[in-house]
């Protein structure tokens, strides 16, 4: 995400706290009327959303407790729909869902079609495995390098990017690998059918920590992202969401959620308080 755009969204929220001001952090968003708050979710990606076995019935994760501590907020039960990444916001058109809690980052493309309320800083990187010997020092040095990306991400259209530029100085493009689940991008990593994948700083670290040795980061993008909830754009949603996300921290609850995953709680977006 430029600094431009993720300044932009800030500077929107804390318009809309400013020019809103019956919104407060206990305001209800349309959607729970029915008093269930449904959230679309790929539960392949640790330690975001993920099922913790095969024999799970329901996916664990930091964005399921945020799922869950929304709807603790508003009074309401939660539940969870799992759906592969590339329907997440069809769903959320399709009404399956209230919203779409999946370790998304906001983007100027999705922000254009969706709201989005920001709750996690996080960093995109390349990876590989730990025995690897592949280092860059720039993304374009993997020119020529086979590179596994969950499809349906903001990670492809950086590829793409890069091999664009990488064609106006022929060089070789990276060879790109793309995956409905982002499990089956690591695997190809493990399996040496990939040189390279890429990811979230979140995931790897939880990965790491899980399973010490198993891949190591080569490179990071410059710019943060944040990760959002994203809604359909009915009046006094985005503002109703953003304030109960800002209660969440501004209370402690997102630092616990944090703490319980392995993430940073620096990382916390905190939102707009109204």
């Amino acid at each position: 995400m430029s600094k431009s755009f993720k300044t932009g969204i800030l500077c929107a929220l804390a318009f809309a706290a400013a020019t809103v001001p019956s919104i407060a952090a206990d305001a209800q968003p349309s959607f729970v009327g029915d008093k269930v708050f449904t959230v679309c979710t790929d539960a392949t990606f640790p330690p975001m959303e993920f099922f913790e076995s095969a024999g799970n019935a329901e996916p664990v994760g930091f964005d399921i407790d945020l799922a869950k501590a929304l709807a603790t907020h508003w009074g309401v039960e939660s539940r969870i729909v799992v759906s592969e990444f590339t329907g997440l916001l069809p769903g959320l058109d399709a009404g399956r869902c209230d919203a779409v809690i999946s370790g998304i980052p906001l983007t100027p493309e999705r922000v254009a079609s969706y709201p989005g309320i920001p709750y996690f800083s996080t960093a995109v990187v390349v990876f590989a495995a730990e025995k690897s010997d592949l280092a860059i020092a720039d993304a374009a040095e993997l020119s020529g390098k086979t590179v596994a990306v969950q499809a349906g991400t903001s990670y492809l259209a950086r590829l793409e990017k890069i091999n664009e530029a990488l064609a106006k100085d022929g060089r070789p493009a990276i060879q790109i690998q793309t995956y409905p689940k982002q499990t089956d991008v690591i695997q190809q990593v493990l399996v040496g059918r990939a040189d390279a994948a890429v990811s979230q700083d979140t995931e790897l670290a939880y990965r790491n920590l899980q399973k010490p040795g198993q891949f190591k980061t080569i490179y990071a993008f410059p710019d943060t992202s944040d990760f959002a909830v994203f809604v359909k754009r009915i009046d006094g949603d985005e503002a109703a969401v953003s304030a109960a996300v800002a209660a969440l921290v501004k209370e402690g609850t997102l630092a616990e959620v944090a703490k319980k995953w392995g993430t940073s709680v620096d990382s916390l977006v905190p939102g707009v308080s109204q």
